[in-house]
Order: C-alpha cells, then structure tokens, then sequence
C-alpha cells in the first residue's frame, strides 16, 4: 500500500508515477521527485528523464511541465529517447 500524505478526502490528491506515495497537492509531488532526484534515487531520475525533462530543476521549475504531463500532453522536449 502506498505512503500517504493526504489529510483530507477532497479527491485532489495525486500520486508519485514511480513510487506511489500519495500527496495532497502536485506542488508536493515535484518536492519529492526533485528530493529523490538529488538524492540520485535512480528509479525517480529514470523517470524524469524519460518523460518530463533530463536537466535538474527547482520544484517550482518542475510543476508545469509535470501539469502538462499528467494531463496527457506528452513529453518534454528534453527528455531520453530511447
């Protein structure tokens, strides 16, 4: 089961594509994907490099190109082609 973060039941919540941890908010996810990034966690830095971007960001940064991801508008343009 995965690790929550929620306090709440508003259905807003959003879960990490690798690890499943749920969060109450994608501001909290681009935390922790940037946390386990810089922590060289490679399951977490596989991903952001396939499908959001291969450069190190800020959270912040990272926020609207996941938007845009999860909301099924593809890629980054800098992203592992494999």
């Amino acid at each position: 089961m995965a690790k929550s973060l929620v306090d709440d039941n508003s259905g807003s919540a959003v879960s990490c594509p690798v690890c499943g941890l749920v969060v109450a908010e994608l501001s909290f996810l681009c935390s922790h994907l940037v946390e386990q990034a810089e922590a060289s966690e490679e399951r977490h830095v596989m991903w952001l490099n396939r499908h959001i971007t291969k450069r190190r960001m800020s959270p912040d940064s990272l926020e609207p190109l996941l938007a845009s991801f999860l909301a099924g508008e593809g890629s980054g343009s800098e992203v592992v082609k494999r």
